[in-house]
């Protein structure tokens, strides 16, 4: 297993460990299954040969004053998009480098996306997400040529709420949205949203947010997004749910669009699992009624 690289010089900080106690148990479970060789299967999907990318920590200056640390991974690949991750909970060093390596460190980068994780607590979006979203991708800008051609936003349970609050105050369109799981309060204007792909996951037996959830989708759907809500079949908060599933839901919303030119990511949204393999390849997803849901 990789060391965790240290946080920037003058963060105050000390590198988070795994298993210390900044980690609560739930996710202390879900990062060790995929630190083992059967989760690094199904983080992986059979026939992966790619390595995880290395990690770097960098900060970027807030125009409101202060630094925001970043985790970084560069792509592996030629360059053509960007995903930007918001981590668990308080969203500190450990969790932010736990959500890096469950989620994005090998298939993303591989396929030419860069990653970066931002260490804040999503909920605080609510005020200063402009801000923050400028400091990052003006870091993008300047550090990760080739990478501003699309632009995906991420989040898990805290971060799953402040992903909506970054893509609502984004100075940059946002092309696609991943809340795994996540909720946008009512507070949260969503008509920016309109005509993007939104994918909701949320566990079956995580029963506050599949309600949330539900009511984000619908709420979704009045503005206009293409929403999918994904409620995973005998899982509960913490979604084990292999790379390659998550950059294929990207890659079925990169194909050249008719109204634009080729790498902008088109607008129909497609099944998860479509033309990528056959079944064994993804979670197993219930349909649990809502209009949205499959």
């Amino acid at each position: 297993m990789r060391r965790e690289p240290a946080p920037p010089e003058g963060s105050g900080r000390t590198p988070a460990r795994r298993g210390v106690a900044t980690l609560p148990a739930i996710l202390l479970g879900a990062i060790a299954l995929a630190a083992t060789p059967a989760g690094c299967a199904a983080r992986s999907g059979p026939g992966r040969a790619e390595a995880a990318a290395s990690p770097e920590w960098a900060s970027a200056a807030l125009s409101s004053g202060g630094r925001v640390n970043l985790l970084v991974l560069r792509p592996t690949a030629p360059a053509r998009g960007l995903v930007v991750a918001f981590p668990w909970g308080a969203g500190d060093a450990g969790l932010l480098a736990g959500l890096i390596e469950t989620y994005w460190d090998e298939a993303a980068p591989a396929a030419g996306f860069a990653v970066i994780g931002v260490e804040v607590r999503g909920p605080s979006l609510a005020e200063g997400g402009e801000s923050l979203m400028r400091a990052v991708l003006d870091w993008a800008d300047r550090n990760l040529p080739g990478t501003s051609g699309s632009l995906v936003l991420t989040g898990a349970s805290a971060g799953g709420v402040g992903v909506f609050h970054a893509a609502a105050a984004s100075p940059r369109p946002v092309d696609a949205v991943l809340a795994m799981p996540g909720r946008a309060g009512p507070e949260v204007a969503l008509d920016r949203l309109a005509g993007v792909p939104v994918r909701l996951m949320v566990g079956e037996r995580d029963a506050r947010w599949v309600r949330s959830s539900r009511e984000t989708a619908a709420r979704l759907e009045a503005a206009g997004a293409l929403v999918t809500l994904d409620v995973v079949t005998g899982q509960g908060h913490v979604l084990r749910v292999p790379q390659e599933e998550l950059l294929g839901w990207i890659e079925l919303h990169r194909a050249p669009d008719s109204a634009g030119p080729p790498g902008q990511f088109s607008r129909p949204v497609l099944p998860v699992g479509a033309g990528r393999g056959g079944a064994g390849r993804g979670p197993a997803i219930l349909a649990a009624g809502a209009p949205v849901e499959r």
